[in-house]
């Protein structure tokens, strides 16, 4: 039973975490202008080449929204595949890979320029969390685990009566 709630809870927490990607990433993908942050980090620069800077952000931004819009639902996929169906461990690990390298490296790149790196960053910790709580479920015989039938060679059924 608590290992049930364990699991339960782990799987809530991954698919926040792979939906605030998602909402994260729509905001770079939606952003309008360059943010304020961006701007102050140029300094006094004259507008024809303030304008070519704001085309080469924006661009980027949308770049990196484009990635974390596939991450995030790829994560999805995942979270709501293989681990719901049979906590497998490579899919638990690909979540995790996915949402940790990319946001702690959104986070890590956000820093410097004041951005609000801590969202990203709480997002890789959400995945962790999850993952955790998730366990390999299949492996310690966890009841909460669904039912996996053993693969079955043709050789190995009896053979049919004439």
């Amino acid at each position: 039973m608590v290992a049930t709630r364990r699991r339960s809870a782990g799987i809530v927490i991954l698919n926040t975490a792979a939906v605030l990607v998602i909402v994260g990433s729509l905001y770079d993908l939606c952003v309008p202008a360059m943010p304020a942050n961006h701007i102050r980090f140029l300094g006094n620069v004259g507008p024809p080449l303030r304008e070519r800077f704001a085309q080469l952000d924006l661009a980027m931004l949308r770049s990196i929204g484009g990635c974390l819009l596939a991450i995030g639902i790829t994560c999805l996929l995942l979270i709501n595949g293989p681990i719901r169906r049979r906590g497998d461990g490579w899919a638990r690990g690909g979540v995790l890979l996915l949402i940790g390298l990319a946001e702690t490296n959104n986070a890590y790149r956000m820093f410097p320029f004041a951005s609000p790196w801590y969202g990203p960053l709480s997002f890789a910790a959400l995945a962790l969390a999850g993952t955790l709580l998730t366990g390999n479920a299949a492996a310690k015989g966890d009841p909460a685990a669904p039912a996996v039938a053993a693969p079955t060679h043709p050789s190995a059924s009896p053979p049919a009566s004439e």
